[in-house]
């Protein structure tokens, strides 16, 4: 777990309580303070020298869903921590988003197990960030989030990988009502019967250029003077940047001591869905009102977007998790990775790039690509 900056030297590296000073051989003592995980703080014997980069690391590690929102951030978190990634896609076309130098291309399909051999040959660690949370064209919760998990896992154990990280969802459980979150915790299931070493983190809400659900909503907001809102608005959200959950994931596949674990995490705050939208407002500097429609009408409406758009706002399924709260526990993040991720105020400038048009277009089920991409 320790390296050690340079003969001699004390060093400080990271450890599951914060960080430590490591000293040499004729040291005895340690002193625990806190620190990222990218440096060591470096002690000559005379004075605090600085800080000083961590060496690079020789790890291949695996990225499933690499092209996507959150998988691109991570490949690239990865790689600039010296790993070198082998980033998997379903199909060619989106390689552009992940080319570098630490990055190799794969592809394999989580629907089928056969296509994950050749993918993991040479692979010390895996993050899986593959998952659907809408049905389509033949792609279920069950085949993707579900059975999909297993086929990566039981390849992973296969090729003798040491580490690897799912990323799961906040309220992941047992529940028929709820088969998206039934279908995450199955995934979960799949893994630790796997036999691969493991950690699973389950993410509140994660927003960030390219989110689906704050662009979405931000459309909505910005195309309509009234938004309309299921309920009464007060289910509580826990957003989480992309940028800080990519960074956990990291995290997490270099530490032995989380495997094993299932952490829940979400950003600093807690909010409500209306404080959400009063949000997006305040960052388009815009006044909206808020119209609270029953669910019961709002399910009538939702079945008919289903039918009539091609990629509707929001779901029947996701609906229904709409009047679950979706929040982690406050101080999640800083406790078990040693920072404070970013809030959804001030960090969400993004949505500007939402003209009027593309914000009906939005509103009509019809996504631009230059706002999300895949």
């Amino acid at each position: 777990m320790f390296r050690r900056a340079c003969t001699g030297d004390a060093v400080v590296s990271l450890g599951l309580q914060g960080l430590y000073i490591e000293h040499d051989e004729e040291g005895g003592n340690t002193l625990r303070i806190r620190q990222d995980a990218l440096s060591f703080l470096v002690y000559d014997g005379s004075g605090w020298i600085g800080w000083r980069p961590k060496e690079p690391s020789t790890s291949r590690v695996l990225v499933t869903g690499a092209t996507g929102f959150v998988g691109r951030h991570v490949v690239q978190a990865l790689a600039e921590r010296g790993h070198t990634v082998r980033a998997v896609g379903r199909s060619k076309g989106r390689e552009g988003v992940v080319a570098g130098v630490r990055v190799e291309l794969a592809y394999a399909d989580v629907t089928e197990a056969a296509s994950w051999k050749a993918a993991m040959e040479g692979v010390d660690a895996v993050v899986h960030l593959v998952a659907i949370i809408k049905e389509r064209r033949g792609m279920t919760f069950d085949a993707v989030n579900h059975v999909g998990t297993g086929n990566v896992a039981a390849a992973a154990k296969e090729a003798g990988v040491r580490s690897f990280v799912q990323l799961s969802a906040v309220g992941a459980s047992d529940s028929p009502d709820l088969p998206y979150l039934r279908s995450k915790w199955q995934g979960e299931q799949a893994l630790a019967q796997s036999g691969v070493p493991f950690t699973v983190l389950r993410s509140s809400l994660v927003f960030g250029p390219g989110d689906e659900f704050i662009n979405t909503l931000a459309g909505v907001v910005k195309a309509f003077p009234i938004v309309p809102v299921a309920g009464d608005g007060a289910t509580k959200f826990q957003p989480i940047h992309v940028m800080d959950i990519s960074r956990c994931i990291a995290d997490a596949v270099e530490r032995e001591d989380m495997q094993g674990k299932t952490l829940e995490v979400g950003g600093p705050e807690i909010l409500t869905y209306n404080q959400i939208v009063d949000t997006i407002a305040l960052t388009y500097f815009l006044q909206r009102w808020k119209l609270h429609v029953p669910l019961g009408i709002m399910r009538v409406l939702v079945w008919m977007m289903e039918r009539m758009l091609p990629n509707p706002p929001v779901t029947m399924h996701q609906l229904d998790m709409l009047a679950l709260d979706n929040v982690a526990r406050l101080g999640a993040v800083d406790e078990a990775f040693g920072f404070k991720p970013r809030p959804l105020h001030g960090n969400i400038d993004y949505i500007k790039r939402i003209t009027y048009g593309d914000a009906c277009r939005i509103a009509l089920g019809f996504m631009p690509q230059h706002i999300r991409d895949h």
